[in-house]
């Protein structure tokens, strides 16, 4: 296998769609992680559909480690604007 460098940078917004799809039917098929945003679209995979291993699992769970840094602080960043605004709000 040959390695391959690349870098996506996407802003999602309000409208951006996310969603994981799963085909226990199919067990030759992984999960799909699909992002869906204005201007394109991203799909997260194992290296290889259906043949999980456990270094997919333990990719899965830093994903999921690092989307609840991300979460964290998003509400973090959204409580503290908020505030912001009202304490502006208030004062004027």
């Amino acid at each position: 296998m040959n390695a391959t460098t690349s870098s996506l940078s996407v802003h999602l917004g309000e409208g951006a769609r996310i969603d994981c799809y799963t085909y226990p039917h199919r067990p030759d098929s992984g999960p799909i992680l699909a992002i869906d945003f204005q201007g394109g679209s991203l799909s997260l995979s194992s290296r290889s559909l259906g043949a999980v291993d456990a270094g997919d699992v333990e990719t899965a769970h830093r994903l999921a480690e690092a989307v609840a840094v991300y979460v964290a602080e998003t509400e973090r960043l959204h409580a503290r604007n908020t505030e912001h605004a009202a304490s502006s709000t208030s004062a004027a």
